[in-house]
């Protein structure tokens, strides 16, 4: 099912006459902006959260990977959701999970490789290699093409070298340093060298808009290098997030997105959750959008990384 169509089947409905399921699609929809059908991304969407639902989503995502592929998690998250993680390891022949080091001890046991894969294995994840990219202390910078603050981003050379392609598979997570936890922050945090990540943060760790600036311009620069070797997954269950907007947010299990565009994989996501108008969502002030994590999206189209419009396909 495409964007348009669902689109045209929620407009004139309320959301109190639809059915959750419904609602969810509806408003999902009508995050669509006007972008012409064949430059929009696609973002696939299951509202089952289900390991076959997952493999269907990567299987629709995955036909440009060739070589080893490496399945980022969150470390100090592993165990959620693990039977879903476990099928797509399983699904992909010679696959790794993959991670990175933490910048200080805030991280505990995840600042070190070793105590690092200790802690994952702990979670259960102890059936498929756990490969922490750090591992040699081997790190290259690359390009951040239009970034507000960042020009360069430094990266492990692992990542870069040792993988024909990664998939960020996230539990989309309300609340979060971050407003949320989605592809992006897997990704400009996720994917950087430790020394990366204090840069992202900031003096402090402050929560600020620049601290946003800097996780859009990390993400950018690690997108643009990795392309279509990159595909973005998220897993939304266990949601309860706050009002924003005057919003009513959706809460349970959700569903699984999926996309080879990252900003759109969040902005879908945050539709799911939300519902906000493309209109609403610019209305919200600073502090809500710091909270919510809207910010993210505003910094990500703002430096044209991209696409805030999506095509919705329902699988």
């Amino acid at each position: 099912m495409t964007h348009e169509g669902i689109f045209k089947e929620g407009f004139s409905i309320t959301r109190r006459r639809l059915g959750q399921a419904g609602a969810a699609l509806g408003l999902l929809a009508a995050a669509g902006r006007t972008a012409a059908a064949e430059a929009t991304p696609e973002v696939f969407y299951s509202p089952e959260v289900s390991a076959e639902a997952l493999l269907r989503i990567y299987d629709r995502l995955s036909g440009g990977l060739t070589g080893k592929i490496g399945i980022k998690i969150h470390g100090g998250e592993a165990r959620v959701n693990l039977p879903l993680f476990r099928a797509l390891q399983a699904h992909i022949p010679g696959s790794a999970f993959i991670e990175t080091n933490w910048a200080s001890d805030f991280g505990g046991a995840r600042r070190y490789t070793e105590s690092h894969i200790a802690e994952i294995k702990s979670q259960g994840v102890d059936f498929a290699p756990v490969d922490v990219l750090d591992r040699d202390d081997q790190y290259e910078k690359i390009p951040v093409t239009g970034g507000k603050e960042l020009k360069e981003i430094e990266v492990p050379s692992a990542l870069l070298h040792d993988y024909g392609g990664t998939i960020v598979l996230t539990n989309f997570k309300i609340p979060s340093f971050a407003g949320y936890t989605g592809a992006i922050k897997n990704i400009g945090i996720g994917l950087v060298s430790p020394d990366a990540k204090s840069i992202v943060h900031g003096p402090g760790y402050e929560r600020s808009e620049g601290f946003y600036t800097r996780l859009a311009d990390a993400a950018k620069g690690v997108k643009d290098r990795l392309g279509d070797r990159l595909i973005s997954i998220s897993i939304i269950t266990g949601m309860h997030a706050e009002r924003i907007g005057g919003a009513t947010p959706r809460s349970g299990d959700l569903g699984i997105l999926g996309s080879l565009d990252p900003t759109a994989a969040d902005q879908a996501a945050c539709d799911l959750v939300w519902g906000l108008k493309p209109e609403e969502a610019r209305k919200l002030s600073l502090r809500e959008k710091i909270d919510s994590g809207y910010l993210q999206l505003e910094c990500l189209e703002g430096i044209g990384s991209g696409s805030r419009a999506y095509r919705l396909i329902r699988i």
